[in-house]
């Protein structure tokens, strides 16, 4: 994560460098996603997560296909949950700094956050999704998470 606009309240998400590595696949599952191919974008995803395990983009389209196209939400919640743990697990303990939502480095963050909070509710668990909720926003605004 880094610091952005000059100040220290407002940060990104640095993203792995094998991202970029696994581009063309991401676009090319994409892409089939588009064309009405669910089944054959999710394995171009699936080939673009073994070049790239930790890219937040290949995990939130993939949930978004689980969710949508198969209508499965605990595979979803993998997918989503995935990436909201990797985004949770660089924050400090103590972290009151803001992610803000429309930079592009940390769309995708907040795209899983939202894709698993839709899981969630789909699944039967509100109140685990308002926990999330209130959590995501308070890193929008800059307090602390949950606070």
């Amino acid at each position: 994560m880094r610091a952005i606009g000059g100040g220290r309240d407002a940060f990104e998400l640095i993203h792995p460098r094998c991202v970029e590595e696994a581009e063309l696949d991401y676009a090319e599952g994409l892409e089939l996603w588009k064309a009405g191919e669910p089944e054959e974008a999710r394995d171009a995803l699936r080939f673009a997560l073994q070049a790239c395990h930790d890219n937040l983009w290949v995990h939130v389209a993939l949930g978004r296909i689980a969710l949508e196209a198969f209508g499965d939400p605990d595979l979803a919640r993998g997918h989503f949950g995935y990436a909201v743990d990797l985004v949770k697990k660089s924050l400090p303990p103590t972290f009151g700094g803001r992610i803000p939502r429309d930079r592009p480095a940390n769309r995708p963050f907040f795209d899983a956050l939202d894709g698993l909070i839709k899981a969630l509710r789909k699944g039967g668990k509100a109140g685990d999704a308002d926990d999330l909720q209130a959590w995501g926003e308070g890193l929008e605004r800059g307090t602390r998470p949950g606070g």
